[in-house]
């Protein structure tokens, strides 16, 4: 809440909401950057997230299949397999499978908006202008006082050691610059949270 009344954004519901599930998306964003970054192989990273990707859809198929038939596949393994039931593991694999195509979705975004790399802070200024722009309405929301404080609200809630500029000045001249290299907009709010304004 804090950072809606930061960010002079009225708080409602509708804006807990969206403010919930971006930061939960730029979260994700930020430490996907932040190991990009450090280890320059994108292309293992993907691959490797692919293969995950395809075994646990793999394992779910089989286990609908499975299920939609007389279930001998869960009933032997649950009796040999500790008492760990089967079908847990299958929910923890559904749940898990979106997961990974957002991490696929946002590794793939993020290099294509980019032109050269940048570090976790400026793709994260990237992220929240747009989650700011977002929320209020206005595809062009400025980039001075309610962004920045904004910003800084939604540093610490992701990560204490975001660096966002303390001065607003050094603020608006590091997110002009990133705002003219790049290419796209991040999609930091899933259509089902705040539908019509992505």
């Amino acid at each position: 809440m804090a950072a809606l009344i930061a960010g002079k954004i009225p708080v409602t519901d509708e804006a807990l909401a969206t403010l919930n599930a971006g930061l939960s998306t730029i979260g994700h964003g930020y430490h996907i950057e932040k190991v990009v970054s450090e280890k320059p192989k994108t292309a293992d990273l993907t691959r490797n997230f692919l293969r995950l990707h395809q075994a646990c859809c793999t394992i779910i198929d089989v286990s609908d299949a499975d299920q939609s038939d007389l279930g001998q596949i869960e009933l032997i393994l649950s009796d040999l397999w500790r008492g760990r039931q089967v079908l847990g593991l299958v929910e923890d694999l559904r749940s898990l499978s979106p997961q990974i195509e957002i991490a696929l979705a946002m590794i793939a975004q993020n290099r294509a908006i980019r032109k050269r790399r940048q570090n976790p802070e400026t793709w994260f200024l990237l992220a929240v202008h747009d989650l700011f722009a977002t929320m209020t309405g206005n595809t062009e929301p400025g980039i001075a006082g309610p962004l920045h404080r904004f910003t800084k609200r939604c540093a610490a809630l992701i990560d204490l050691r975001i660096a966002v500029p303390d001065r607003e000045n050094a603020f608006q001249k590091r997110l002009t610059a990133a705002l003219a290299r790049r290419t796209g907009k991040i999609s930091v709010v899933p259509r089902a949270v705040f539908p019509g304004k992505l």
